[in-house]
Parts: C-alpha cells; structure tokens; sequence
C-alpha cells in the first residue's frame, strides 16, 4: 500500500499507449456535450430585433416593417416603446395615407409595449421571442445562462463529497443520467420556470461529469504524463464550441437546437459502461481486488493477510456525509491559517474567478459585436486550441509565475482595447486575440495553484477555486446582455454625432 508503489503500477499501465488513449476519449469526450450545452445561451437566447406589436395593423395585415415604420420610426432597432397614435383609425388607411399623415402630424406621447413583434429571419426563433425576455425582462434573458452556473456550483459543491463519498463512477453515471433527463425535457417546455429548472439541472450534471472524468483521468495516469493529458482533455470544450456552432446552423429554433445538442448523451451509455472506477479511490476506500484488477498488480496491492487492512486505508475510508461536510469545512478553514496560505488563497481564487468571467463575457459578447455568430462561436473554439497547448511550451522556458503575469497583462490589454474599436472584425479580432491567451493563462495558473500549496492542502485549494471561479459565468450574462447593449448604444450614438458634424 506503499503510495510509490501504486505509482510504480500505474506507470507500468500508462506505458500501454492504447490504454491510455481509451482511458482519455472516454474521460474527454463527454466534455464534448458539455461545452455545447454551457455555450449554448448564445444561440438560446440570441439578439434578435424587436419592437411593439400593434394589434389593429397586425389585424389589417401590414408587414413588419410598415408597421416599423409606423408605430417606432426614428428608434433603435430593439424597441421597447411606440408612439401612441389612433391605430384603429389608421389601421383603415392605405400604408402610404397612414404614413403621410403621420408624417405631417405631431408625434404623440411614447408608451411601453405591451407585447412584441420579433425579426428573426436571420437569427433563429429564441427563448427571448417564446417568453418575451426583452426590455423590463431582460434580467430573465440573462438568468437563462447564469441558472447553468448557479447549477455547477452546486454540482461541485455536492457531487464533490458525494463522489469522495461513493466514488467517482457513480457520481459519473448518475450524472449522465440527470443529464439524460434535463437535456432532452429542457427543449419540450413551455413554462420559463420549467425551463430554468432544467438548465440548473443541466449546469448540476455537467459539473458532476466534467469534475469527476477529469478526476478520474488525472487518479488513473502518473505525473510524467499528467500536464499533457489535462490540456488535452481541455480541447474537448473546444470540440464543444465547434459542434455548437455547427447544430445551431442547421437548426431552425431553439427547441430544435436544446434537443440536437442532447442526442449526444445517448454515447454516454458507453462511457457509463467501459470507463473505470478510481483506482486511487477504491484503494483508499478498502477495495483493494477492485483497484488491482484496473491497475493489474494485484501482488502489489493485497495484503498476503485478508484480515489485516493498511492504515492508509482506514486513514481514508469514507464516513458520514455529515462527518464528511465537518471534514470540509476544517480543510477550508486550513487554507487561512497562515498569512501566507491566506494571501495565496485569495489571490488565486481572485484569478481562477476573472479567468472564468473573461472567458464567457468573451463568449457570449458576439451578440453586441455585430457579427455572424455561427463564425463567431465557432472561432472562440478554434483559437482555444493553441490557447490550451501553448503553456506547454512557454513553461519550457519561463517561469510559472512571469508566464501567467505576462498573459494575463495582454489578455487585459485586449479587453481595455475592445472598448474603443469599431463593430466588425477589428473587435473580432482583438476579442479571439484575448480569448487565445487567456486560454494559455488560464492553464498555467492551473498548474501554478496546484503547486502553490501544501499536498494536505491542494484538493480543497483546489475545490475552491473551482467553486469560485463559477461566480464569473453567474455574473457574465448580466454583463454582456446589460452593460454590453449599453457600451455599444453609446458607441453608435458617438458615430451618429460624427457623421451630423461631418
């Protein structure tokens, strides 16, 4: 039980290349589906332009722009207020009589719509046009995304000691399970609350999968090749991103697309049936047959007496839940028991929570950029990839901490950047420029965590930066749907009084 020796065995085993490989697709690849469902907001809730139904023009079948035209002249192109003309007396007038007259009228007072006519002929039909999450409402738009968030820090917080509890498998499988129900039950509701009910459940399963086949994936390999194997396993979110894209182009609405990214999971059966247990678990947890038929040492690992149990064995054995929450709160409380643990604690968790907040305001911004989102999307996961390999090489040279301080100056300067360019590609540019090194940051700070502390320490610095660094996505959505359309209304404003100086 000599913790060399499960090393010395599990090596051996990693020396069997296809092993390995079958071991990362299977821990990878349901990262795949968990990408597109974590991204997948942007094409949920999309952008679409707006403005305020008028029952008696659409009764009298004039087009959406005549009645545009009519009732929200000279407004922006999301309207959440019309003029208050008499549209029963209009409504019996030809287009051009009608508008003539308003032309030559004093315009009217401005009112709240009370419900919306949509123009989705590019962008697909979205939650946004299904329950009216606009103007007043907006927030709801926005809390269709950070529900998934609120869902992983629930996931990591629970599943976590459920897994350490009951081992990593199970966790994997019951979240493929609740998965199997949100997924698909998500696409078929009308009640927004249903609806967000099932994205928490969603944000609970991926967290449970992600967590526990990364656990998993890293408990099965040695260190020699660990830093390879994670970066890796990242570009399955990638692979995400580009199949998001892809479905969401050949899809026509939001239920469509919320059940095309679901049919994946069925593979999951797959996984659920081929991957397994921890070995490093089952150890720890007593089941010392069960981890030497995985690591094949079984000499190495059972006692020659069945009645004696290895102290490292019931130094870990799992005990109650509540034992279990005690034990946690003790280790978390370690973490500031020292100013330089305490400053170490902060600091990183401050990083791991602006990391994951740059990236899905990243993500999410295309719908204020003015671009095809389908190209959009689809480049976020093209430029991770390099992101996710580049700190293998730069790690060869420098350091940790001058790598991740260097990467995350430029991926701010790229953010302070955007805020002054043109709509079009000179943001896209810049933005994919910011997302490809802060992708490289991202893991080096990863890695540089684990490092920062103490063996007795690092699984619970570890859990929470994680738990932390889920606050970023609960706060994106706000930010992009919020701040975002009001920087950019700003923007245009300033181009509108150039060009009348001009």
């Amino acid at each position: 039980m000599d913790p060399a020796a499960i090393e010395n065995a599990l090596e051996k085993k990693c020396k069997n290349h296809c092993w390995l490989v079958w071991i990362l697709f299977l821990t990878a690849s349901p990262t795949i589906v968990v990408g597109s469902h974590l991204v997948s907001y942007v094409f949920l809730g999309g952008n679409p332009s707006f403005f305020c139904n008028i029952p008696e023009l659409v009764e009298a079948n004039w087009t959406k722009e005549q009645i545009r035209e009519i009732s929200s002249p000279g407004l922006a192109k999301q309207s959440c207020v019309h003029y208050a003309w008499n549209y029963s007396i209009l409504k019996d007038l030809d287009f051009n009589d009608a508008l003539s007259y308003c032309n030559t009228s004093q315009k009217p007072d401005l009112v709240k719509c009370k419900n919306y006519i949509y123009d989705e002929e590019v962008v697909h039909q979205t939650i946004v046009s299904k329950w009216d999450l606009v103007c007043d409402d907006l927030p709801l738009r926005s809390t269709a995304q950070s529900s998934v968030a609120v869902g992983k820090v629930i996931g990591a917080v629970l599943l976590g000691m459920l897994s350490d509890r009951y081992g990593r498998k199970k966790v994997f499988i019951f979240s493929s399970i609740l998965f199997w129900v949100a997924g698909p039950s998500a696409a078929f509701v009308d009640s927004y609350i249903m609806f967000i009910a099932f994205r928490l459940m969603i944000g609970i399963a991926g967290s449970g999968l992600y967590e526990t086949a990364y656990t998993i994936l890293l408990e099965l390999t040695v260190k020699t090749y660990r830093a390879y194997l994670a970066n890796i396993f990242n570009l399955a979110f990638s692979c995400g991103l580009l199949q998001l894209s892809i479905l969401a182009y050949l899809t026509n609405d939001w239920r469509q697309l919320q059940l095309a990214i679901s049919i994946p999971m069925v593979l999951l059966v797959i996984h659920c049936w081929f991957l397994p247990e921890s070995p490093r678990w089952l150890i720890t947890s007593g089941k010392l047959e069960k981890a030497s038929k995985i690591i094949g040492s079984a000499w190495r690992l059972v006692p020659i007496d069945p009645d004696h149990t290895p102290q490292l064995v019931l130094k870990h054995q799992p005990g109650s839940s509540g034992k279990s929450l005690l034990f946690f709160l003790k280790d978390y409380l370690k973490l500031f028991s020292t100013f330089e643990l305490t400053k170490r604690t902060l600091i990183c968790n401050y990083l791991w929570f602006m990391g994951n907040l740059y990236y899905f305001v990243i993500t999410l911004s295309g719908v204020n950029f003015e671009v095809n989102q389908y190209i959009y999307v689809a480049l976020n996961g093209i430029v991770e990839i390099p992101g996710y390999l580049f700190p293998l090489l730069i790690l060869t040279y420098f350091g940790r901490k001058s790598s991740a301080i260097a990467l995350c100056i430029v991926a701010g300067t790229a953010m302070l950047i955007m805020i002054v360019l043109p709509q079009g590609w000179p943001i896209i540019c810049v933005s994919l420029v910011g997302r490809l090194v802060l992708a490289s940051a991202y893991g080096i700070i990863m890695f540089y965590t684990i490092e920062l502390y103490p063996t007795e320490n690092r699984n619970t610095a570890m859990g929470s930066c994680i738990t932390t660094s889920q606050f970023g996505p609960m706060l994106a959505p706000y930010i992009v749907d919020i701040l975002g359309m009001t920087i950019q209304t700003i923007k245009l404003r300033n181009v509108a009084k150039r060009c009348i100086i001009d």
